[in-house]
């Protein structure tokens, strides 16, 4: 995978789906193929089982999970590492220094509390929340760096937080509100790791993931007991960790190649609306009639965001800045032309 230095005109994409990130370059002007769309469309289904994962564990133990899917994780970014960027997985990880760290204990935090939350709450009401991580970036970045944060995202933050809080008050969604509580670190903590990579764009994303992988797994190791666990488990956690993650950065690191970030954020939301399903067709988990209407609310009001946000941006050609994508995406580009900026972004050139 090439270096951000030689992409000085290129926007870098990068997809957190459940743990970890894929980075790949899009050239300015870049239109979307049949192609790249059935790879995004596939990396996000292939992500949107996540939760089903869990749900069909004998023990679905949070530390466990964490433990044996961060393990997982590692085998398959190693990989990653060794295929997309062509580097050593260690001095890759050495590289990325403090600010990469930074970005590396931010993502595991999100990770872990996307597991933990999984075992509290339903699939529905985890994912929507999750979905929340780029407007929760746009408020980080407004604190941390002050970047303005433009009216429309605020209208999109006030729509969001409103549907959520439909979701875990209504008839049917009995104990979700502890987590959802729960659920809320993720987008806290993926925002912050967001505008991380905003200051300091020089961050291998690949290596920082596989960092993140490692940290999640030397925290849950004191309270998972990893050898207290059934096969059937410990195969499942393995291959929800190795392949689900795996193959879907790499299906997905391919697919963003060759496609405008605009379309990149749309087809990523197809993660956190289709999980849900998976979970309600193989385990029965019906998420309710408020996380269906509530759920309904944040993935119009973030559709609509993103639109609304990339017509504008086509106006700006020289914007800089994070763009991050509902769903489960973030990039963090270069000085990109009207084409990037069009981008899966309520945190782009809408915060700068």
């Amino acid at each position: 995978m090439p270096h951000d230095a030689d992409h000085a005109a290129e926007s870098v994409t990068a997809v957190a789906g459940e743990g970890g990130v894929a980075v790949s370059y899009v050239p300015a002007g870049t239109h979307v193929s049949a192609k790249a769309v059935l790879l995004l469309t596939t990396s996000s289904l292939i992500f949107s089982t996540g939760g089903l994962f869990i749900c069909e564990l004998d023990d679905p133990q949070a530390w466990r999970t964490v433990f044996w899917r961060s393990l997982g994780a590692c085998f398959s970014l190693v990989l990653l590492i060794i295929w997309r960027e062509k580097q050593d997985p260690f001095r890759a990880v050495v590289r990325i220094g403090r600010p990469g760290w930074t970005v590396a204990a931010a993502f595991s935090a999100s990770s872990i509390g996307m597991v933990v939350a999984l075992t509290k709450t339903s699939v529905a009401i985890v994912l929507v929340i999750f979905a929340l991580s780029p407007l929760a970036a746009a408020i980080m970045a407004r604190i941390i760096i002050g970047e303005r944060i433009r009216n429309y995202t605020w209208a999109a933050i006030g729509t969001t937080v409103a549907g959520v809080a439909f979701m875990v008050s209504g008839p049917g969604a009995g104990g979700s509100a502890g987590g959802a509580l729960i659920a809320l670190i993720i987008p806290i903590a993926f925002g912050f790791g967001t505008v991380m990579i905003r200051r300091h764009r020089e961050i291998a994303m690949a290596p920082a993931m596989l960092l993140s992988a490692v940290i999640s797994c030397l925290i849950a190791a004191p309270f998972a007991h990893p050898f207290d666990i059934s096969r059937h488990d410990l195969i499942l956690l393995l291959t929800f960790g190795f392949a689900q993650l795996g193959i879907g950065l790499a299906v997905f690191s391919i697919g963003a190649a060759h496609a405008p970030a605009t379309d990149v954020a749309l087809l990523s939301m197809i993660e956190p609306i289709v999980g849900p399903i998976w979970v309600w067709i193989f385990v029965a988990e019906y998420p309710g009639v408020p996380a269906l209407i509530g759920g309904s609310i944040v993935f119009v009001a973030l559709a609509v965001h993103t639109l609304y946000a990339a017509s504008r941006a086509a106006d700006q050609p020289l914007s800089t800045g994070l763009t991050v994508t509902p769903g489960a995406t973030t990039s963090s580009t270069a000085a990109t032309t009207s084409a990037l900026n069009g981008t899966s972004a309520p945190v782009s050139s809408d915060v700068n």
